[in-house]
């Protein structure tokens, strides 16, 4: 099902100006709680803490219907899109009531306590969540007017969180306090269809078909899952880390635009002696933030977007002295607010009407980090004003729509649209009056409209044709994990004066302005070094033309970096007991597992490391009583206070911590401190609770930075005889998690590197102490593909990582009628071998661990240029460089049998100008260059030449340009 945009009239505001105050009303006694406004502008509020009720407003502050609350402490409500049906839920009652009969319409008792209530659009169905006495909960669905739910879906633990799409297709169902879980539910018939990690007490959002899901927790991470039609189930397509500047972030208020473009998170930001709070806005396909608003004074707990995306209200506490908004309107194209409300109070809910004209928002009267009573509530005129400019844009040429223009204003840096895969565009809120469009898109000439008229409140029709400036090139192929770096290679026929590469991470977004690279026009080939593993990178070329002006993208190719590296298992090793001294001394350590914990993904703080800049070292001693460490971490120069090794272990490797009674789990900490290193251990309990800090005695640890960086070696006592020392199962394995400290914010070192949640065990890594280095195996999925490249034919040969946690690097053998030979040693799975001349070889490959073990061979694999090639493929395979060209132009080609074959130059009378080649030639790649003479030696006038290559297989020929 897909999301239909809601078609409504104009409110009766009761205002004459936009962004304004409609009406306000302040409550002496209960506090403001939550907040629905229907599509005709009406707002239904609940009221709590005194007088409890629920109120329902159309134009005034004067309530129209009001009906009492029996409820201790906050319910839920919701209203139909139509205002017509309203529900609430309190203690064990659930009721509807018609707002036009004013009266209840239908009312439900339970045993248990209803925490959730949402209702269907035309207002037949009910869905709820309740708390059960016995410990457990449910997720119901009733029919208005009926006495027993159609499904029910029953949970162990109560619940904390309710949420539902727009169609209420879609169920979201939170349990916190110990069981942390996220479910999704089809609405149809209760099943569940996907779950996740839930570390928040905030409900999640969704768009209006449900086919977004925006989740936030207490370790400051947003998180979005998108449903897989192809599965038919979720997936997490992106998460993001807040930052803020504290000691650490919550993500509480979430908001999704109904067409699921647009996703906004609010933030509450731990500082020294405070709060702060932030807002992010994002393209729900990148977690790259459109912009963020910075220093609210305090949280940020509700976020309401238009059903397009383009307003977002934002509510939260604003300050403690007042001296801030606590509510904020904002459009999507800039974190300018277009209206503020600055009150005495604190806002807990906003929400905004479908078309985002109308919002209210409502809280309590005091800042509610103060005692106090009393409530608000504000309707506001939130119509930006303006008219739109809106139209399609098409290629002047094909008069095919072109995707991704952007079209904007003149002047107004924020107010542009890009347009969809049908070009159409739409730029809202535009100021009235006369106004300069400017259509842009990298390989199109700019195109411009003056005097373009805007009417408040209208919508002026604009249709933009852009001409294309040339042909793009041809990116033939990224590479996929050959090592360290990303390689390109591609082809054009076109002259130019050189290349522009662009990058992107997401393949939805576009590319950005700014090319990561530009080079001559005599180079054809790009190393991206700077690239991180576990990452895919979306590429594409551009010929630059001249000054300022660049062809079409090229084709996009995904290209991704070898991660053979990146492991999620230690193997600790027996070996010799180092000197601790914070000095890794010649062949010290070379006994010890050595893992690469660089950050980089930057997973907690959102700055990503280099890969090989943080070093970790693991053995242990004959009698495993002491597990030694070593960490280098080439990130951190300077030697602060509280530079840090923590190692978290889950020593029995149930993915679990214990009761709040037990601390024989926890973690470590080694810290530098210039009055005295520290070697601490801390229990960490299954609740998320902490036990009572234990400092070793006369810890083993040192810390120095006198080679230019900071090394750390320390011990780590391993034994059943203590709460604090680790205590690994009867297979000698734990769980472990680490990261690297420089200080106070900086995680240079971060293992496992996807993992998110530093207290839960379950995503943490396995150690096992006293393992044997086994002999690694070989590689399996070896296969060769051909990909042409002018003269040469390139041998694409991939193949898979064996599971191995210290691997080195793979040896690639070569046998190209000598027998094998080393070819070369890598830690890709990629390798081009290039066959020009041409030639027949086989490969087989090698695993080598860090010890130096190498695998049996891999299956062997052979290599013949020609096979599958038909003539079609041949003919492709015939180019020219460079074209134009002002001398030499070498001519390459492909021919796949053995035959007569001739290589001449016409000029454009059909006259036969030189020959370059006549004779017959055994099937391969070959180039002839022509110097722009004639078989009689003299050199030629500049012009047009047509180069023509027949054979009985062959008869194509292709233009040259000469131009000295």
């Amino acid at each position: 099902m897909s999301y239909l945009p809601h078609v409504y009239g104009a409110y009766e505001t009761g205002g004459s100006d936009n962004l304004e105050v409609n009406w306000q009303f302040t409550d002496p006694a209960a506090v403001g709680s939550k907040i629905v406004v229907s599509d005709v502008g009406t707002t239904f509020n609940s009221w709590w803490l005194n007088n409890e009720r629920v109120s329902l407003h159309e134009n005034s502050a004067t309530p129209i219907w009001e009906s009492t609350v029996l409820a201790e402490w906050e319910y839920p409500i919701d209203m139909t899109p139509d205002g017509e049906y309203l529900t609430v839920a309190f203690d064990s009652v659930v009721q509807v009531f018609s707002s036009s009969a004013q009266s209840l319409v239908w009312e439900k008792i339970v045993s248990a306590e209803f925490t959730g209530v949402k209702i269907s659009e035309d207002g037949t169905k009910v869905f709820t969540t309740e708390n059960a006495p016995n410990g457990r909960s449910a997720v119901s669905a009733y029919i208005v007017g009926e006495d027993d739910p159609f499904w029910l879906t029953d949970f162990e633990g109560a619940g904390t969180a309710f949420a539902a799409s727009g169609d209420r297709s879609t169920l979201v169902y939170c349990q916190y306090s110990g069981f942390n879980k996220l479910w999704v539910i089809d609405a149809t018939d209760g099943a569940i269809i996907y779950d996740a990690f839930y570390k928040n007490q905030s409900a999640p959002a969704l768009s209006y078909d449900g086919k977004i899901i925006l989740n936030g927790d207490y370790s400051g991470y947003a998180y979005l899952y998108e449903y897989d039609e192809d599965n038919e189930t979720y997936y997490e397509k992106w998460n993001f880390k807040v930052g803020g500047g504290g000691t650490s972030a919550w993500v509480l208020g979430m908001g999704v635009s109904a067409d699921g473009s647009t996703v906004a998170i609010g933030t509450l930001v731990f500082i020294t002696g405070g709060y702060d709070g932030e807002i992010y806005l994002f393209n729900s396909y990148s977690p790259e933030p459109l912009w963020v608003f910075e220093h609210c004074g305090d949280q940020v707990g509700s976020i309401s977007l238009s059903d397009d995306g383009s307003l977002i209200a934002a509510a939260g506490y604003g300050p403690l002295d007042h001296s801030k908004p606590d509510f904020h309107l904002f459009r999507k194209e800039t974190n300018d607010p277009i209206f503020t409300l600055t009150t005495q109070g604190s806002f807990f809910a906003v929400d905004l009407s479908s078309d985002g004209m109308l919002c209210s928002v409502t809280g309590k009267a005091v800042h509610a980090r103060e005692f106090g009573s009393g409530g608000i509530l504000y309707n506001v005129n939130s119509n930006p004003g303006g008219g739109s400019i809106a139209g399609i844009i098409t290629d002047e040429n094909s008069g095919e729509p072109i995707a991704n223009v952007k079209a904007g204003i003149e002047g107004l840096d924020d107010y542009y649209d890009f347009t969809n895969d049908e070009g159409h565009y739409e730029i809202k809120y535009v100021p009235t009056g006369t106004q300069q469009v400017n259509a842009t898109k990298v390989g199109y000439y700019p195109g411009t409209v003056v005097d373009v008229p805007v009417i408040e409140g209208e919508v002026t029709q604009l249709d933009i044709m852009l001409d294309q400036t040339g042909n793009p090139p041809d990116l033939i192929l990224a590479s996929h994990g050959t090592g360290d770096y990303v390689g390109l290679e591609w082809a054009t026929e076109a002259s130019g004066v050189g290349f522009n590469i662009y990058r992107k991470t997401i393949e939805e977004a576009l590319f950005p302005e700014e090319p990561i690279a530009t080079l001559g026009d005599d180079i054809y080939t790009f190393g991206d070094l700077d690239v991180l593993p576990l990452t895919t990178y979306f590429y594409a070329v551009t010929q630059i033309i001249e000054a300022g002006v660049e062809s079409p993208y090229s084709n996009t190719e995904e290209g991704w970096i070898a991660s053979g590296f990146v492991i999620n298992d230690i193997s600790v090793y027996y070996g010799t007991t180092p000197t601790i001294d914070g000095t890794i001394s010649a062949g010290e350590w070379d006994d010890a597992f050595e893992m690469d914990a660089s950050d980089f993904l930057g997973v907690y703080d959102n700055m990503p490391n280099p890969i090989g800049s943080v070093m970790m070292y693991y053995k242990v001693n004959q009698d495993m009583t002491e597990l030694y460490v070593a960490c280098i971490n080439e990130n951190d120069v300077v030697l602060e206070d509280h530079d840090e090794v923590a190692l978290y272990f889950d020593d029995n490797g149930d993915g679990t911590y214990p009761p709040a009674d037990d601390n024989s789990e926890g973690n470590y900490w080694a810290a530098y401190y210039a009055a005295g290193n520290e070697l601490k251990y801390r229990p960490i309990y299954n609740t998320g609770g902490v036990g009572t800090v234990v400092y070793l005695k006369n810890p083993q640890l040192e810390v120095s930075d006198a080679t230019g960086h900071i090394v750390y070696e320390f011990m780590i006592p391993i034994g059943d005889d203590e709460d604090w020392k680790i205590t690994p199962n009867e297979q000698n394995e734990s769980g472990m998690f680490l990261f690297v400290l420089d200080d106070p914010s900086n995680f240079d070192g971060y293992w496992p590197c996807q993992n998110q949640q530093i207290f839960e065990p379950s995503g943490y890594g396995d150690i096992t102490f006293g393992a044997e280095d086994d002999v690694p195996p070989p590689p399996d999925n070896v296969g060769i593909t051909n990909v042409y490249y002018f003269e040469n034919i390139l041998a694409n040969i991939e193949w898979s990582q064996p599971l191995i946690n210290d691997f080195d690097h793979f040896t690639v053998y070569v046998d190209n009628g000598a027998g094998f030979q080393v070819l070369e040693m890598t830690y890709g799975t990629q390798l081009f071998y290039s066959s020009y001349p041409t030639s027949s070889a086989q490969f087989y490959i090698t695993t080598v661990d860090k010890s130096g073990q190498e695998s049996d061979p891999s299956e062997i694999v052979m290599f013949d240029p020609f096979v599958g090639m038909d003539e079609v493929e041949l003919q492709t395979k015939f180019m020219m460089y460079p074209n134009p060209t002002s001398g030499s132009a070498t001519i390459s080609f492909t021919v796949a049998e053995n035959l007569p074959t001739q290589v001449s130059v016409f000029d454009v009378q059909g006259k036969l100008v030189a020959t370059l080649l006549n004779s017959e030639i055994p099937s391969g790649n070959y180039a002839v260059s022509w110097d722009g003479s004639s078989d009689s030696g003299e050199k030629v006038s500049d012009g047009i030449y047509f180069v023509k290559i027949t054979n009985a297989k062959l008869n194509i020929s292709k233009k040259l340009i000469l131009m000295r």
